[in-house]
């Protein structure tokens, strides 16, 4: 029998596109909401919405109704300001709601996705079974503040499932209000093809790259990262740097750097994204990764790490010392750009470090990160 699915989420997501693909062989019908404004539908569920895959993806847009573009949408935000826009996005959606039954609601992501479902009347919404998806830093950071702890319990205290990428987060939603049951800890990455990745491997210690995630903004500390290229570079001369999802006050830093040492560099921005395939050919390259947040769940960055044998450098911000408990060879540290100078030094030296790290990290990731476990977890959401 096939289940129909509400799922309210950011659109222009490639997590949310990466979740959906797996159910491409199942009996389900995903009815997609935008949870936010958006500009453009991500490349990959757009090509869901126009397959003829055996489960149905059919967009439920704001304004525009074909699977192609958001931009109508971003224009009538622009329009109307966010008040207003709020106010017609809930009663689209309590109109799809009181219009439609579905087995199903999801909602992906809680600021958006989740703040909107919770803010349509109960009763609306009370018959379908409802999951709220944490991802990153949702409850983690946010309700630490009295207004989001506030919106927080409200959506916990009336959906009936709920899942996160960290068991931190499981812990916090049972200390928030939550009495329902759990789903699996998926990351919100999904799962990874290792078969393919192993292909082309390449030892750590005979790769050349240093990759750094360029994030700044609300939770981003690319700032300390980009605080030690120049001294890498004098250090170790040998080695260039890609800086990926940068932001613009990122950038402003790196253009600050020597002439000698930006010739080293290459920079890809958020507002030009690599597919996920590219980004793990860089993280294949690359001898370490250096990931530095004020807040986050598990980093996709750090996986991908894994995966790929770089060497992880992660700030503790995040719930990677949940994979270092699970086998995980790398190091954590404080928002400091002095012990991240120790870690990268020691990482670029020691050619036993990297090389083990990248056998262990990867029989890891065969435990805990194949496709085909996550895809087997997945699945459990819907039953």
């Amino acid at each position: 029998m096939r289940k129909k699915i509400l799922v309210i989420g950011m659109l222009d997501s490639i997590h949310l596109a990466r979740w959906l693909e797996q159910f491409e062989q199942g009996e389900y019908d995903f009815y997609l909401f935008p949870s936010r404004k958006y500009r453009k539908i991500n490349p990959k569920l757009r090509k869901l919405l126009l397959n003829k895959s055996k489960a149905k993806y059919i967009f439920q847009g704001f304004l525009y109704k074909g699977p192609y573009s958001g931009y109508l949408d971003y224009l009538r935000f622009e329009f109307l300001g966010l008040n207003k826009f709020k106010s017609l996005r809930r009663k689209m959606l309590a109109n799809k709601l009181r219009s439609m039954q579905f087995d199903f609601i999801h909602a992906i992501e809680i600021q958006g996705a989740g703040y909107l479902l919770g803010s349509i009347e109960y009763k609306y919404w009370s018959e379908p079974i409802t999951i709220l998806t944490n991802w990153g830093s949702d409850i983690f950071y946010f309700s630490k503040t009295y207004e989001h702890e506030v919106m927080i319990r409200n959506i916990l205290s009336k959906v009936n499932y709920y899942s996160a990428e960290c068991e931190r987060d499981y812990d916090l939603a049972l200390k928030l209000g939550f009495k329902g049951g759990f789903l699996p800890c998926v990351p919100n990455a999904c799962g990874f093809d290792l078969v393919d990745l192993q292909f082309n491997y390449t030892a750590p210690d005979k790769r050349k790259q240093i990759i750094i995630k360029g994030y700044g903004g609300l939770f981003g500390r690319s700032d300390i990262p980009i605080s030690i290229i120049e001294r890498l570079s004098q250090n170790f001369p040998e080695y260039c740097f890609f800086i990926y999802s940068v932001t613009s006050d990122s950038l402003e830093l790196i253009n600050k750097l020597p002439k000698e040492v930006l010739k080293k560099i290459r920079v890809s921005t958020v507002k030009k994204p690599l597919t996920q395939k590219e980004m793990l050919q860089e993280f294949s390259r690359s001898r370490l990764y250096i990931g530095c947040s004020e807040s986050d769940g598990i980093s996709t960055s750090f996986l991908e790490s894994l995966v790929t044998g770089a060497y992880p450098i992660q700030t503790n911000t995040s719930c990677a010392d949940e994979w270092i408990k699970k086998g995980v060879i790398g190091s954590l540290v404080n928002l400091d750009a002095r012990e991240v100078w120790r870690e990268a030094s020691k990482a670029l030296t020691d050619h036993e470090l990297v090389n083990n790290a990248a056998l262990v990290n990867l029989e890891v990731s065969k435990n805990f990160l194949a496709h085909s476990k996550i895809q087997t977890m997945a699945y459990h959401f819907y039953k």
